[in-house]
């Protein structure tokens, strides 16, 4: 790419300067048509997309409809356009554009890595408990061990304040180390943020050869990921969270290196790869004649890792939302987000009948905000969810364990208003449970 091009995409995605939340507030009203209806305070689950980005798959279809679907000009249009999202995804999380690979969901892209690791039998895999982590980033681990016969081993022991001096324990104690040490960043259900720079450092300390994988699904888009400074391998993470993209559209991050030696592509197809021109002998039992083995030759990365991939709305979306967001500018994402998860935690805290789930440190804790009831928890969640729907005001249940539990998770297009709405009819609400 030529520099005044990349000057002109730099220029595109910086961040304007906004003074405070008035200001924030009012440089995306009505961006968002979910808050002309209702209080939506679920973006760990699903969140909604601006009209620009509902904008940008429209013209996406119009402009490949007009072109013809399979024309040298829709053609171009399709590689200019992975070519563009590249950038834009390498700008959010400070990596090389040819280190992404576009999936479905994050649960996808953590399914190409568990299957595209080359395992050696009794590699050790270091997983945080099932306790917490979510299961789309736990169960392909698990199926990973079964069948390639592998190691796991996992952490906390204790409590989510105990992982850095686990992890200590269960790496510096070993010469046998871990293949691959995986966590999310956020926790989905209490909202605690993991201390994954630590992490890196610490595991790559070790040995640079551990593969160090990280669930982002709740972190991108809401605070600041940076996979250099996190020296992570890994990092899978979906449009249709804090990304505020479209369905059906993800990111997986791999490390060059880790493409050049310990990762291969699950799939293969015409778009990934090519019959290798001199072929080379070998024994096929099931071959009569005296043909030769055909071998197969992968184009460079990430195009290798791209023989299913035909989600080009997707991508026109995923492009159009995240240069929504750098233009904002995370860190002003993250300030408002804290502000608004701040006051709905010192306001729910007030109810004596509600209990509260977070990192005990201010520091590491994100903006979802979980709680729970002191007394017939389970059944009063579910109800104090379905009554705010029906006033509503979108909340999700979750859970820690068997325990049930209430999340809030706003993001930067909620208002603090909105919080002491939602507040006030939770204390009506749980007043009459």
């Amino acid at each position: 790419m030529k520099r005044e091009e990349k000057e002109k995409e730099k220029a595109a995605t910086t961040a304007e300067n906004i003074v405070d939340d008035a200001g924030l507030d009012e440089k995306i009203h009505g961006d968002f048509l979910i808050s002309n209806k209702k209080i939506y305070l679920n973006n760990g689950s699903v969140g909604p997309v601006p009209i620009s980005t509902v904008k940008a798959i429209t013209d996406f279809y119009l402009r490949y409809s007009e072109h013809g679907p399979d024309s040298a000009e829709s053609n171009e249009y399709l590689e200019n356009l992975k070519r563009e999202t590249r950038q834009r995804v390498a700008d959010l999380i400070n990596c090389d554009s040819d280190e992404i690979i576009f999936t479905s969901s994050t649960t996808e892209g953590i399914n190409f890595i568990t299957q595209g690791i080359s395992w050696n039998k009794d590699d050790k895999i270091l997983l945080r408990d099932a306790k917490n982590e979510h299961f789309s980033n736990y169960l392909p681990w698990v199926k990973a061990a079964n069948d390639n016969n592998l190691q796991i081993e996992t952490f906390p022991f204790d409590n989510e304040n105990m992982v850095i001096e686990d992890l200590t324990k269960l790496i510096g104690s070993s010469t046998d180390v871990p293949r691959v040490v995986t966590t999310s960043h956020v926790m989905y259900n209490n909202g605690s943020i993991t201390p994954v720079e630590t992490m890196g450092s610490i595991i790559k300390k070790k040995n640079k050869k551990i593969l160090f994988s990280i669930d982002g699904a709740q972190s991108v888009g809401a605070i600041d990921v940076d996979v250099k400074k996190i020296k992570c391998d890994f990092l899978s993470f979906p449009a249709f969270k804090w990304v505020c993209g479209p369905l059906g559209i993800g990111v997986l991050y791999v490390n060059k290196k880790v493409m050049d030696n310990d990762f291969e592509p699950v799939f293969v197809g015409a778009g990934s790869a090519q019959i290798e021109s001199n072929k080379v002998k070998g024994n096929n039992p099931t071959n009569t004649s005296n043909k030769t083995w055909e071998t197969l030759k992968f184009y460079k990365y990430p195009q290798k890792y791209h023989s299913t991939f035909r989600n080009y709305p997707g991508l026109a979306g995923l492009e159009s939302s995240i240069r929504y967001l750098l233009r904002i500018g995370i860190p002003n994402i993250y300030k408002k987000n804290k502000k608004l998860s701040t006051i709905f935690r010192e306001e729910i805290s007030k109810i004596n009948e509600i209990v509260i789930h977070e990192a005990s440190e201010e520091g590491m804790r994100s903006s979802m905000v979980s709680f729970s009831f002191k007394r017939n928890s389970n059944n009063r969640v579910r109800m104090l969810v379905e009554k705010l729907q029906e006033k509503g005001i979108i909340l999700a249940e979750r859970e820690i364990g068997l325990k049930k539990i209430v999340r809030a998770s706003p993001h930067f297009y909620n208002t603090e208003n909105e919080i002491i709405k939602t507040i006030n009819e939770i204390k009506v609400i749980t007043s009459k449970m």
